[in-house]
């Protein structure tokens, strides 16, 4: 039954709706041989968690039933649960199967999270992604995380320059989940094991780059353009860049942005400051400049 268990330790509060249950089905709905809907599991997880000691801000949100435990978020995804249970043959063993579930709700609950499994762990590192974020999300993170009762949560990252830092984050189908200090532990992994795996699976996932031409303004893009910033991460973008400027100015002023032109010509550094100050979608990055050299880049006067 092991795999009928699907906790999540999460790092970020993701946006969507909270939804409570005036009312929750019995177990005894689980003895029916009708299929369990979505919203039925929902109905029963949130009664397991109703009244329980040590849960907080329990609620349905993306698709998972979340509470807070032990200090972190707990997910439980509601598809594969409800799907896992309408597989097992009868009212015994999804009763069974139930129980084991309430079982590992309480080892949550207490702080005892048992490492992933072997396929919970290919999944976790096959969705890490490298994320350029502005570091004021840092204390941005802290705040949303407090709010919803897990005090002790801090974002995963490391400074890159200026004002920009690198955080890991799962790039999953509908969302970008940001990872927190210590949530790898869970997978068998370190904090350093897990930027390293966001940062390889980046190099092998931009596989072609593609410049756009804006006038005197170039960009750099891949794939659906989500996560152009993170261009800046690969070790040498740069070499295959027709008439590459003797001096690069770079603007990168959202996660999908990463613009750049000659730095020795006015206009070019007038658009990209122009750039800086324009709508950044809610996902910023940076409002200085930088330039490129030898060593890397670094922030411009």
């Amino acid at each position: 039954m092991r795999s009928l268990i699907v906790l999540l330790a999460a790092a970020t509060v993701l946006a969507g709706a909270a939804v409570s249950f005036a009312e929750s089905i019995g177990r005894e709905r689980l003895n029916q041989a009708r299929p369990l809907s979505e919203a039925e599991m929902a109905e029963l997880l949130m009664g397991m968690l109703r009244g329980r000691q040590g849960v907080s801000a329990a609620r349905v949100e993306a698709g998972d039933v979340v509470f807070s435990a032990a200090g972190r978020d707990i997910r439980m995804g509601l598809a594969p649960l409800s799907a896992q249970l309408n597989a097992l043959p009868d009212a015994k063993t999804r009763q069974a199967a139930f129980d084991k579930l309430t079982q590992r709700v309480t080892e949550a609950v207490a702080g005892q999270l048992p490492v992933k499994t072997e396929a919970e762990r290919a999944r976790f590192i096959k969705a890490l992604i490298p994320v350029l974020k502005n570091r004021s999300y840092v204390d941005q993170f802290t705040a949303m995380v407090r709010k919803k009762g897990e005090p002790n949560a801090r974002l995963l990252h490391v400074p890159l320059e200026g004002d920009i830092i690198v955080a890991a984050a799962l790039d999953l189908p509908k969302i970008t989940r940001f990872v927190s200090i210590g949530e790898g532990g869970l997978y068998g992994m370190s904090d350093k094991d897990v930027l390293r795996a966001a940062m390889d699976n980046w190099v092998r996932r931009v596989d072609r780059l593609e410049i756009h031409d804006y006038g005197k303004l170039r960009s750099f893009h891949f794939g659906e353009g989500d996560y152009n910033a993170s261009i800046l991460l690969l070790e040498n973008p740069w070499k295959d860049v027709p008439h590459l400027p003797r001096n690069v100015a770079i603007a990168v002023p959202s996660r999908d942005v990463l613009a750049f032109g000659d730095a020795d010509d006015a206009e070019v550094i007038a658009a990209l400051r122009a750039l800086t100050k324009a709508p950044d979608g809610g996902f910023p990055v940076s409002k200085q400049l930088y330039k490129l050299g030898p060593k890397g880049f670094a922030v411009m006067p």
